[in-house]
């Protein structure tokens, strides 16, 4: 009986620890680029909170305080979040479907996510990109027409869980990004 008087005490105190751990634990944006051509192997590993600090701190090119700007795309008068939001609460399923002689485009929802899949048969490249609706709907917080809220997107990444995000297979070349909790891409 005394044994149980110090083993529940315990017992609470390691399964505190253990939930504050699993709590505080560090969240990696990942990227891999492997040229089987030429055996060069890239490999990004990027605390999810050193990049939310970095993003706004870079403005060249398209990107300017947190914010890509993306060439021509117009969203004119569609209300890009509440679509999203609609989007969010619909039944999963195909949505979009586009096939043609030389590429093929899918776009749907699984698993609660936003996946897009595009077969490019001329270029013989495969590209997946899955999208955790917080973090779609984090893009598109605070933009104008042409942009995405890079930094928004980062923080909502977060909280989405293990997930790969772009795969890209190509004949020259594989890309992944991806976000979990280890600091290494392997």
């Amino acid at each position: 009986m005394k044994t149980l008087k110090y083993a529940l005490p315990i017992c609470a105190l390691l399964l505190t620890g253990t939930m504050l751990f699993a709590l505080t634990t560090t969240r990696y944006l990942h990227v891999r680029v492997n040229n089987p051509v030429t055996h060069e192997i890239v490999r990004v590993n990027v605390p999810l909170s050193l990049a939310e600090k970095i993003i706004p701190a870079i403005n060249k090119g398209e990107l300017h305080d947190g914010k890509v700007h993306i060439g021509k795309f117009k969203t004119d008068d569609v209300n890009l979040p509440q679509i999203l939001e609609a989007l969010k609460t619909a039944p999963e399923g195909e949505f979009v479907t586009v096939q043609q002689k030389d590429n093929n485009v899918r776009v749907a929802k699984e698993h609660g996510m936003l996946v897009v899949h595009v077969v490019d048969q001329r270029s013989k490249e495969n590209v997946d990109v899955t999208i955790p609706w917080e973090v779609a709907q984090a893009l598109s917080s605070d933009v104008n027409d042409n942009q995405l809220n890079i930094e928004a997107g980062i923080r909502a990444l977060e909280n989405a869980g293990d997930v790969t995000l772009v795969s890209v297979v190509g004949k020259n070349e594989n890309v992944r990004i991806w976000v979990d909790s280890s600091s290494s891409a392997d």
